[in-house]
């Protein structure tokens, strides 16, 4: 028989168990070749049975104990013995996720292991104790999973769960046994899951997700990962994502609002190479810095729809093959992003701060998307419309002194603050065409306008109010740049790292971006 160390933290019953640790035993109710429930009792054998009363004072039976799914002694198994003894959620799952699948890519078979707080009574009474392990799994207060399908239609989940009387994980695989390579390749998104695990259960949480979109769409098809967490306040976080060669989606909703995003890759020719990615990237992180300063939006939540946006347009799939007709030449790329059409959004969670006026709301929504349409027969006669658009509705308060949290009560010696109203659109279009393999039209058209209305009051009365409007709307046309450009590129490759070419490509790019500044457009 095998021994478990005492159990030292407080269970759901309120008792903090003190008696030596013993050895494990096995439920006589069924017959099987591996414990259904191991159990840490208590040395039964030097009581007499006219012992009624533990010597803590208990009734005999029920000393809380430590109900073992199974007698195993695994790394992965000590590891949940160890981090049973937390109280945390990030510490219950510490390095759980990563060798859980660590475990299950040696030998691809199911695995199920978890740990109950129970009676020594119930601890002994297999159906019980299977009840009591089914339900951590379904319906614990903290769940998480990952499951990845592979190219050849198997699935596996592995799963997590957590509550202050149980720990569980579990790996389960669904249509036969997986190869080697695709073991392998399951494996490589241990440390993947496990960062995302880690992510969620941060204070505050944050969005890892980028390693999750590294697989290689031939063994794996796709990858699915589906969180609830507790937050320290006890509210649910949630999250889900998915990704497959053809798209990705992510959509997180806590206590502080709301983060959506979904990113189309079945456009695969619309794509730039990774320098040109990066800027667009680069471009649209600081536009949300922006609108975030603007709207006065909570930084955490912020900084999860940034870090959700980074990974999912990072390492997009590889090797897509492009039909002929939606094939450009290099300088043409320059008029596009370079990232795939996506929809991404961010509403913060409404409140009412302000009790002398509850219809002064503090809000912040934020929503920006780029649409791409490609048509034509051939790469002689096509033409490629890409859209940006953004929109920004924020309100909040703000002390006359400039800080952003004037603290307002009902008495009026506190309320003296300004209310700030923003309303914000902008819009890109970028246009290309080619009528008989000649370039017709390479034009991008761009709009912005913003609106502050600021209300001033000073003990609770209004003394000011101003309304200001910005509005700028841009149109330019490349069609000589590009001309001149596809000309150079025909007479050397060299030609087109002439620095004054080179630039002025590099400036064309960057004008192609979405801009939310009106005074942005007219410099």
């Amino acid at each position: 028989m095998t021994t478990l160390s005492p159990i030292s933290s407080v269970n759901t019953l309120g008792i903090r168990p003190t008696e030596p640790s013993v050895s494990l035993a096995q439920s006589t109710s069924t017959a099987v070749a591996r414990p259904s429930s191991v159990v840490s009792l208590g040395n039964v054998m030097s009581d007499t049975l006219a012992d009624t009363y533990s010597r803590r004072g208990q009734l005999r039976g029920q000393e809380v104990v430590r109900a073992w799914e199974s007698d195993s002694q695994d790394a992965l198994s000590k590891a949940i013995n160890t981090n049973f003894n937390s109280l945390s959620t990030a510490n219950r799952f510490n390095g759980l996720g990563a060798g859980l699948v660590e475990l299950f890519a040696k030998n691809g078979t199911n695995i199920s292991q978890s740990v109950l707080y129970a009676s020594a009574d119930r601890a002994q009474n297999a159906g019980e104790i299977k009840v009591d392990q089914t339900l951590l799994r379904n319906s614990a207060d903290n769940l998480v999973s990952l499951s990845i399908k592979t190219a050849s239609g198997k699935t596996v989940t592995f799963s997590l769960a957590s509550q202050s009387d149980g720990l569980g994980v579990q790996a389960t695989v669904e249509g036969g046994s997986l190869t080697d390579d695709e073991l392998k390749a399951v494996g490589q998104l241990g440390s993947a899951f496990q960062s995302a695990i880690d992510g969620l259960t941060a204070t505050p949480p944050k969005l890892d997700l980028g390693n999750l979109t590294k697989f290689d769409p031939k063994v794996l098809a796709s990858v699915d990962l589906n969180a609830k967490v507790k937050t320290l306040d006890g509210q649910n976080q949630t999250l889900t994502f998915h990704a497959d060669a053809q798209r990705r989606t992510t959509r997180m909703s806590g206590p502080d609002g709301e983060v959506n995003l979904a990113v189309d890759l079945k456009n695969a020719a619309i794509l730039g190479n990774a320098q040109q990615q990066a800027k667009a990237l680069k471009s649209y992180l600081a536009q949300f810095d922006r609108a975030q300063e603007r709207g006065n939006a909570k930084a955490d939540l912020m900084t999860m729809f940034k870090d959700a946006f980074s990974a999912m347009n990072s390492n997009y799939p590889q090797g897509v093959s492009l039909p002929e007709a939606l094939t450009r030449n290099p300088t043409d790329q320059g008029l596009l992003t370079g990232l795939a059409d996506f929809k991404a959004s961010i509403k913060q969670t409404s409140e009412s701060s302000n009790p002398m006026r509850p219809s002064e709301i503090d809000s912040f929504a934020y929503n920006v998307s780029q649409k791409t349409r490609v048509s034509g027969s051939s790469a002689l006669d096509r033409s490629v419309t890409q859209d940006q658009q953004s929109r920004l509705s924020a309100s909040y308060h703000k002390g006359l002194d400039g800080s952003k949290t004037p603290g307002l009560t009902r008495d009026e010696n506190s309320q003296n603050y300004l209310y700030v109203q923003v309303e914000d659109n902008a819009s890109s279009s970028a246009n290309l065409a080619y009528k008989d393999g000649l370039l017709t039209n390479a034009s991008v058209s761009q709009e912005a306008s913003q609106s502050t209305r600021t209300q001033k009051y000073v003990l609770g009365k209004l003394v000011d109010e101003t309304f200001v409007p910005k509005q700028a709307s841009v149109q330019r046309d490349y069609l000589v740049l590009l001309e001149y450009a596809a000309t150079q590129s025909k007479k050397s490759k060299d030609a087109l790292q002439e620095s004054t070419l080179k630039d002025a490509l590099a400036n064309m790019h960057e004008s192609v971006m979405l801009q939310e500044d009106p005074s942005a457009l007219t410099r």
